[in-house]
Formats: structure tokens, C-alpha cells, sequence
């Protein structure tokens, strides 16, 4: 009898350390991503990240000083990102260039895990001299504030306006290949920025971008 109860209190035990372990279970799977805050025509979430040189940036820092800031998701061993740096095409830096004395701000951000292949000091150092980068690269290990503007590619693009409004939110532009780009494809970005700083309304405010995915580190 005294053995029976032993295997029935040693069967209980096993039972409850059984149910404690698929709860334990069952709370870590409900664990979710923060929700995308980034909303066309709200304010821009703000944040303050550092960039590959260890300064410090806060995006109400340049738009407290009029700037209208383009954020571009970045990695730069992704092929829909080298697209736009190509030497036959280069329109990040050629868009980045010719709006700088407009007042645009153009801050690229990498939010890859830490120590991932597409990311780190060394990696970006690389990178701003293969691209011939002339603005900053800004480092998102954490994954905050990808994960609150929703950010799912690279390179997927945030025009935010001079008073901190989101205007803007998705591809670079029309064509989704990510060979050569073709004569009369829209660049979505480049009419934002367009219809900004001519006070008219952006005809297209929110595509769906297209790129590589952004590989976070886990929430």
C-alpha cells in the first residue's frame, strides 16, 4: 500500500511539473512583437539610435530643426539593396544628395541581430566605402525600433515630414526586379519628397515594399 502511494504521489508530481512546463510554454509562445506604430499621417514614433561611429541621432532632433527625414532600411549584402547603389543607377545616393540642400535628412538603419553577417562595425564600415555612403548608418540591435514602424525588408522607406508626420511608408519605387532599373518606373520616394516641399498632397502615401528580409534578433 505505503508503494502504491509513493508511485501515485511520484505519478502526480511528474503530472504537475508536466503542466507547469507547458504553461511555462504556452506564455512564451504568446509572447508577440510590439504592434507597428507607424501610422501614415501620425507623428512618426520617435527614437534616438547610435551609428556606426558611436554618435548619437534622435529623430526629433532633425525635425525640430526643419528637416524632413527619409529613413531607409538597410543591409547591405542584400541584392534589392545593391540594386540602388549601383554604379548605373545609384539612386539612394543620388536622391539623398540632390534633396540635402533641400532640407532632407537620409539615415539608413540596420536592424539585424547583433553579430549577424549583415551587420556590426565592421560590416557597415565596409559598406559606407563600397557604397560611397556620405549619411549615416544607424544601429538597431535590439530591433525596437524596426519592430515599431513595422519594418519587414530591405529596403523598405519612411519619408517623415519637417513637422514629424509619417508621409511616406514603403517601396523605393514601381519596379519590383531587383536587375537594372527601367525608364518610367515611378520612384515612390522621390515624388513624396517632391509633394512635400511643394506643399501638395502625396498622390501615393503607402506601397508594399519589396526586398530582402530584416533578420531581428528574437522578442
Amino acid at each position: 500500500m505505503i508503494q502504491r502511494l509513493q508511485i501515485l504521489k511520484s505519478r502526480r508530481a511528474i503530472a504537475l511539473i508536466a503542466a507547469v512546463a507547458s504553461g511555462a510554454a504556452m506564455i512564451g509562445l504568446s509572447i508577440a512583437p510590439p504592434k507597428a506604430e507607424a501610422k501614415i499621417g501620425k507623428p512618426a514614433p520617435k527614437f534616438t539610435l547610435v551609428d556606426v561611429q558611436g554618435v548619437e541621432h534622435t529623430l526629433s532632433d532633425y525635425t525640430e530643426q526643419g528637416q524632413i527625414v527619409v529613413l531607409e532600411w538597410f543591409n547591405p549584402d542584400c541584392p534589392f539593396v545593391k540594386k540602388y547603389y549601383r554604379d548605373d543607377t545609384g539612386t539612394m545616393n543620388a536622391l539623398a544628395s540632390e534633396f540635402k540642400d533641400k532640407g532632407v535628412t537620409w539615415l539608413r538603419v540596420n536592424s539585424a541581430r547583433e553579430g549577424h553577417p549583415t551587420t556590426g562595425q565592421a560590416r557597415m564600415a565596409r559598406a559606407i566605402e563600397q557604397f560611397k555612403l556620405q549619411t549615416p548608418i544607424l544601429l538597431d540591435y535590439s530591433g525596437k525600433v524596426g519592430r515599431t514602424y513595422g519594418a519587414k525588408r530591405t529596403p523598405e522607406l519612411y519619408v517623415i515630414d519637417a513637422q514629424g508626420v509619417l508621409r511616406y511608408h514603403g517601396a523605393m519605387c514601381s519596379d519590383k526586379d531587383r536587375g537594372a532599373m527601367n525608364i518610367g518606373d515611378e520612384i515612390y520616394v522621390r515624388s513624396a519628397l517632391e509633394a512635400i516641399l511643394a506643399g501638395e498632397t502625396i498622390a501615393t502615401t503607402e506601397t508594399k515594399a519589396y526586398g530582402c528580409s530584416i533578420k531581428y534578433a528574437r522578442p
